[in-house]
């Protein structure tokens, strides 16, 4: 590793563990969150609960075209105004709204008893859709600006505010699908007005979210379906198994799934880190920079989240019994079947944010059409036979495919060797020595800046 390379992590890392602090508390918070569910719901009713949250981040991910990630990189490259971006994006949240909101009136003679009898408030897809889409999009907004502290305090007040609103409704008497995802809502909610307020009432110009700049739009769908279509893809690769999952073992089964799925995703919260930092500074930077700091970021991302897989393949048998019960004790063997996964899918986050940003989204929706078309085979393959592990092993299968092909794009298009992404070295491991050193000092690597929560007022 060059000194450029290790001066290069040293300035990231207070954007790195600000966002990595709450990724972790965000985490913590799930946790909870998943505990109190899975324990008030049951497996029959969690599955419930993700099949309707699954339809809501699908619909809205279509819905939305794209514009939130052409937004973030035209902002990095100074193309529109954050005025007319916003504007524009608001005007798609409005018309997301009136179209969920059809397809609710459409679907209610057919779905709506069935639905209800399987205790799924199909209605809250109305203002559900709009509000996940709506939030998705001004944390976007916050993270092409680099103000990561004020993004960090919208993504927190969400769990936040739902684990409080979830224990209140076991105290007032239990939980149901419908009142979770009120409480849902609500908290929702608060993280839009939040984010709307940081991001400053001067950037909103109403006759444009009413009727939106045209030109800027269609700049914003046209680049944005590139990336969206990989985004969308990449959701189905994620949870389209589930789907399948509910076909051959029923809601109780993707109950259990879903909380494998769950504990391997934490591993995550340090690859999101890292891609949601470096996605802004790779798209601003010039080519030999963004050659440097890919291959740097990769390699330890993948060897920080082997070790957090060791850590949760370990841990399982013993915490997810006890944490969510004996009904999801099936779980553990699919934690152990994703890791593998889950750990290549890692470095398949950072290697998506090189390729995005040097304007080829297109080449990550390929990557992740072929991760998928493995998905679908080996859930079809696999599910019926194994069960819940069967779709732990399809996904481990597909994320890695992904991987494998992200790694191949990356190398092609950076001219850089594979292993220089994959391998840690001795200089690396001088760094952690480094880093130890800073925490066992106390010495904070950089203060967060308070400004940086007050937006435009």
């Amino acid at each position: 590793m060059t000194r450029h390379g290790g001066a290069a992590i040293l300035k990231s890392l207070p954007d790195i563990n600000l966002v990595f602090a709450t990724y972790i508390a965000g985490y913590l918070l799930a946790f909870v969150l998943q505990v109190l569910v899975a324990r008030g719901l049951g497996t029959s009713g969690r599955g419930i609960y993700e099949i309707m949250l699954l339809s809501i981040s699908i619909t809205q991910a279509v819905l939305g075209m794209g514009v939130g990630v052409a937004s973030l990189y035209y902002i990095g490259k100074g193309t529109y105004s954050l005025r007319d971006l916003l504007s524009n994006t608001q005007f798609v949240v409005l018309a997301s709204m009136l179209l969920s909101a059809l397809f609710v009136v459409v679907a209610i003679p057919t779905f709506g008893p069935h639905l209800l009898s399987r205790g799924a408030p199909y209605w809250i897809l109305i203002f559900g859709i709009p509000l996940f889409l709506n939030f998705n999009l001004l944390v976007t907004f916050l993270q092409a600006e680099n103000r990561f502290l004020a993004m960090n305090a919208v993504t927190l007040i969400r769990p936040v505010l739902m684990v409080a609103l979830v224990v209140a409704g076991v105290l007032a008497g239990g939980l149901t699908t419908t009142n979770v995802f009120v409480f849902w809502a609500i908290a929702l909610l608060a993280s839009v007005l939040l984010a709307l307020s940081l991001l400053g009432l001067r950037n909103l110009h109403l006759p444009t979210i009413l009727r939106p700049r045209w030109p800027v739009l269609r700049a914003q769908v046209t680049f944005g379906l590139q990336g969206q279509a990989g985004n969308i893809l990449q959701l189905l690769n994620y949870r389209l198994d589930k789907y399948i999952a509910l076909a051959f073992v029923g809601t109780s089964g993707v109950g259990i799934y879903a909380v494998a799925v769950g504990v391997t995703e934490s591993i995550w919260f340090i690859s999101n880190a890292v891609a949601v930092v470096l996605l802004p500074r790779l798209t601003r930077a010039p080519d030999e920079e963004t050659s440097t700091l890919t291959p740097l970021f990769c390699r330890h991302t993948i060897f920080l989240s082997l070790l957090g897989a060791a850590a949760v393949g370990a841990l399982s048998p013993l915490l997810l019994p006890l944490m969510f019960g004996s009904d999801f004790s099936p779980a553990v063997t699919a934690v152990w079947w994703l890791l593998p996964g889950t750990v290549a899918l890692a470095g398949t986050k950072v290697l998506a944010a090189y390729i995005f940003s040097r304007g080829k989204p297109l080449i990550n929706s390929y990557i992740t059409l072929a991760s998928l078309a493995v998905t679908v085979s080996a859930d079809l393959a696999l599910i019926p036979v194994f069960g819940v592990p069967g779709a732990a092993a399809a996904s481990s299968l597909a994320y890695s495919l992904s991987f494998v092909l992200s790694l191949a794009v990356y190398s092609r298009l950076s001219g850089q060797p594979l292993w220089s992404a994959i391998a840690i070295n001795a200089a690396d491991l001088r760094l952690y020595l480094l880093a130890a050193r800073f925490a066992w000092s106390r010495r904070p690597l950089a203060p967060p800046i308070a400004s940086d929560l007050e937006g435009p007022a």
